[in-house]
């Protein structure tokens, strides 16, 4: 093997390694020591197509949209069919309210694989961000045919629901989104996510202080399955109001929590 050939690998072994600190760093907190070790990587291997991918998230994250884009955009130069690469280029391009360029970029996407349930979704989003609820639902349940263990699909498909009137002008299918938020839980119970908006809904529909223990019960649910110290303090907090509540109307011997 010729020195220069070896030299080659040893640098993008060492490009690997760092880009794997630089994402312990990003998970700390310390966005600048990632930075720092995203650089150094990309001196090594010009050429490091995670590190191109991770740097953008981290430039996302310092609301650096357009380093971020060009990070994505090299990457898709030297891996034109890294689907996830075109997917967060898609966001990036709806963070820059550029509708067409995230269009663009998910038609590239799908492209690639027909078949992503992470393209519907994206495409799902960006109807969504546009108003366009019925579309959005469409990419969404499109996403779980797709992939039925995909949980956020089913949320977003219960927030297009609740963001589209009824017939006439009526309320939203609640029921339906009651269901599809029960069906992302089934599918990924420590999906913390469809407990906070089902909890939130069936407390709005509650009609009776015992569809309100439920909600307690569903919170009580979810706090089995928190993952992060937010996630803990979300719930707890929403079961502390709702307890709150619920004693309350108990203490004025109401049936409902309904003030009227």
């Amino acid at each position: 093997m010729s020195y220069n050939c070896t030299h080659i690998i040893l640098c993008t072994k060492k490009a690997e390694i760092l880009v794997k600190r630089a994402g312990v760093r990003m998970d700390s907190g310390k966005l600048e020591e990632a930075v720092s070790l995203f650089d150094t990587a990309l001196e090594l291997d010009p050429s490091a197509v995670d590190a191109l991918l991770h740097r953008a998230n981290l430039r996302m994250l310092e609301q650096k949209p357009l380093e971020a884009k060009a990070d994505l955009e090299r990457c898709i130069e030297l891996r034109p069919n890294h689907i996830f690469a075109h997917l967060r280029l898609a966001t990036i391009f709806m963070a820059l309210d550029d509708a067409n360029g995230a269009k663009r970029s998910l038609d590239t996407a799908e492209q690639i694989d027909p078949q992503s349930s992470e393209v519907h979704s994206y495409r799902g989003e960006l109807f969504f961000a546009q108003g366009q609820m019925e579309e959005a639902k469409a990419e969404f349940d499109r996403a779980t045919e797709c992939d039925g263990g995909n949980p956020t699909a089913y949320v977003n498909a219960a927030l297009a629901v609740m963001n589209t009137p009824g017939a006439g002008g009526g309320p939203p299918d609640i029921p339906e989104a009651i269901r599809l938020l029960e069906k992302a839980i089934n599918v990924d119970p420590q999906f913390h996510t469809a407990y906070v908006h089902l909890g939130q809904l069936k407390l709005s529909m509650a009609t009776s202080l015992i569809t309100a223990k439920e909600v307690v019960a569903l919170y009580d649910k979810g706090l089995e399955y928190c993952r992060t110290a937010d996630e803990l303090r979300d719930i707890v907090s929403m079961r502390i109001l709702t307890v709150a509540q619920v004693d309350a109307a108990s203490a004025l011997n109401m049936d409902t929590l309904n003030m009227q």
